[in-house]
């Protein structure tokens, strides 16, 4: 079995394709440009599922890398710092960069489109980290952050389920996934528009995944060996594509855990990575949070400045995609080098429960 503190690299060039799925999405609502995929069309149409992946890997990546976390005051604040500092400090310099792209603009004399994006009620929202608890109905300031909030709500309660769950058998455990995957299946449908829920009803979008893969990580040791997991990791993808095609967002979550379990299941089996050895796929995923968290900035000048030329960007989806693609590399470059690494490394170093194999060993 593979140690807990040991990377799972193809989880880790996992987060890479489910952050590059939610910026395909956002490019394509501004440049129209999957009419022109054929039959990728509803794959990226259905992108704001990518954040899905990202919630299952997180509730899994945490039950393995804390798996004897109590709920003992000091372990309980020990963990929270180290999550906090893992996610907040790039939050913040978002905020930060976007304020200073209000404030430069207004005094420039260019108005938002949308004044309250930059109210103050939403930037309070924001600093406190409960923008995608319910408490607004817009989106605002870096809006993809509303699953950056939604995540923190389940590191709050992660230490007392993780307890829970290590009090009862892993095999019952496993059995619990059907059930997930059912509520899930009620939330979906009582959306009435699937699961494509952001500052309203993420919660309930979240908590059935982040718990699934709490659960995923406690039973994936028992059966990994006798697995096929890159097997199952193709299988998933396209269970995920079906799902897709046929406008179920239900389904394709389905399949990213599929895809997800697999490539776990080849990691603690000790196997070789299969996404993960493709060149710069795990270089990627590492560089994942701070592209995720940079490109609402981006897409703010990026429009503004199409606007200034009067070109719609569905008139110019070639030039417009690769200005969005080469500054959020740019501004995520920037931000995982100055800002998220180093707290990363000090959060290992002052708030780890036992050292780390390596720098990078922990990919979330």
């Amino acid at each position: 079995m593979l140690d807990p503190r040991q990377e799972m690299v193809d989880l880790t060039a996992a987060r890479a394709l489910f952050a590059a799925w939610v910026f395909a999405y956002h490019i394509n609502l501004h440049a129209q440009f999957a009419g022109s995929a054929g039959p990728f069309a509803a794959f990226i149409g259905h992108g704001y599922l990518g954040v899905d992946g990202f919630f299952i890997l997180s509730g899994l990546v945490l039950a393995r890398v804390h798996p004897t976390l109590g709920t003992a005051p000091r372990d309980v604040i020990r963990f929270y710092a180290k999550r906090l500092l893992r996610i907040y400090p790039v939050h913040l310099a978002t905020i930060l960069l976007l304020a200073s792209l209000f404030v430069g603009g207004t005094a420039m004399g260019l108005a938002p489109r949308d004044p309250l994006r930059f109210s103050a009620s939403a930037l309070v929202e924001h600093l406190l980290l409960i923008q995608g608890w319910g408490a607004t109905n817009h989106w605002a300031w870096n809006y993809p952050s509303w699953s950056i909030s939604t995540e923190w709500a389940g590191y709050l309660l992660f230490p007392f389920i993780l307890a829970i769950m290590l009090s009862i058998d892993g095999i019952i455990i496993g059995s619990a996934l059907p059930l997930l995957a059912m509520l899930l299946g009620l939330v979906a449908y009582a959306s009435g528009h699937g699961l494509n829920l952001t500052f309203a009803g993420s919660l309930l979008r979240f908590f059935p995944e982040f718990i699934a893969g709490i659960a995923t990580a406690r039973i994936v040791p028992y059966f990994a060996d006798d697995m096929p997991g890159t097997k199952l990791a193709i299988a998933g993808f396209v269970v995920t594509l079906a799902g897709c095609l046929f406008g179920s967002d239900w389904l394709a979550v389905i399949g990213l855990w599929g895809s997800i379990i697999g490539f776990a299941f080849q990691a603690d089996a000790e196997r070789t990575a299969s996404l993960g050895r493709i060149p710069f796929m795990r270089s990627l995923g590492l560089l994942s949070y701070a592209f995720y968290m940079s490109f609402a900035p981006i897409e703010l000048i990026t429009a503004q400045l199409f606007r200034k030329m009067g070109i719609a960007p569905s008139s110019a989806k070639l030039s417009y995609s690769l200005t969005m693609i080469v500054g959020t590399f740019v501004l995520a470059s920037v931000l995982h080098v100055l800002v998220e690494r180093p707290c990363r490394l000090i959060a290992n170093r002052r708030f780890s429960e036992q050292p780390p194999l390596a720098p990078s060993s922990l990919p979330l």
